[in-house]
């Protein structure tokens, strides 16, 4: 009886690892992803070409690259969990790429808080015929697409002095390089709480200014700051 115990114990133990054990991908050929997981790796082809691809802060999804010929340059506009990817290819089947529905420019996702961030480049009128492009910051719902409106979100109907004021609240549009962000960049923190706009690196001493907090869509306060120092809390506790 004791043997049987122990034996399912260690059975147990073996496949909670295999099942927590990390998804790694890499590129084979324009529509061919290997991805591995443990000793076992799985070949699959997608349904559509990509040029490259990302992994999202918290390694659970791919962020894919197509380059925009009309733009002339590189848009993260696509997107798969890999533990989807992994298990359709378990199946032979054809891994499907979702597409953002509004062609926005993904930064980052997050599994824990079933959001992700966009970068948002569209045209707007200045007055007459005259157009003028802009670039902004979206959060959006993982399930629906359907944007969260924070202070700093930015619509079709805002004025140019009303979308600069929205931009300030978040240190401006371009700071960030959407088409190169470093992997010590975070954008979203670990638990899918909080976020950072335009992205943060942990190098950075005052690392708690300009995050937002999801939950209220609000920047956190002084008071928040101020627990988190005491509380001896660091970046990496947040967003490494």
């Amino acid at each position: 009886m004791i043997e049987k115990n122990i034996l399912g114990i260690l059975l147990f133990l073996a496949f909670s690892k295999c099942f927590s054990q990390e998804i790694s991908a890499s590129k084979t050929s324009g529509q061919t992803l290997t991805l591995k997981k443990g000793e076992r790796s799985l070949s699959c082809t997608s349904e559509v070409l990509f040029e490259s691809f990302r992994y999202s802060g918290d390694r659970r999804f791919l962020l894919f690259e197509y380059f925009n010929k009309q733009l002339k340059t590189p848009l993260f506009l696509g997107f798969l969990r890999l533990s989807d990817a992994y298990d359709r290819c378990n199946k032979n089947s054809k891994i499907k790429i979702n597409r953002e529905p509004a062609g926005d420019n993904i930064l980052d996702i997050s599994e824990a808080g079933k959001i992700y961030v966009t970068y948002q480049e569209d045209m707007y009128s200045i007055g007459g015929s005259a157009l003028h492009s802009r670039t902004y910051v979206a959060v959006k719902r993982l399930d629906t697409s359907k944007e969260i409106l924070f202070p700093f979100s930015v619509r079709r109907e805002d004025s140019e002095r009303s979308t600069m004021k929205k931009l300030d609240l978040i240190g401006g549009p371009n700071i960030i390089d959407k088409t190169k962000i470093p992997e010590k960049t975070h954008i979203i923190s670990k638990d899918g709480k909080y976020i950072v706009p335009l992205g943060i690196s942990c190098d950075v001493e005052e690392f708690y200014k300009g995050i937002w907090n999801v939950e209220t869509r609000k920047q956190i306060s002084a008071r928040e700051i101020g627990d988190l120092l005491q509380k001896g809390v660091r970046c990496e506790d947040m967003f490494g």
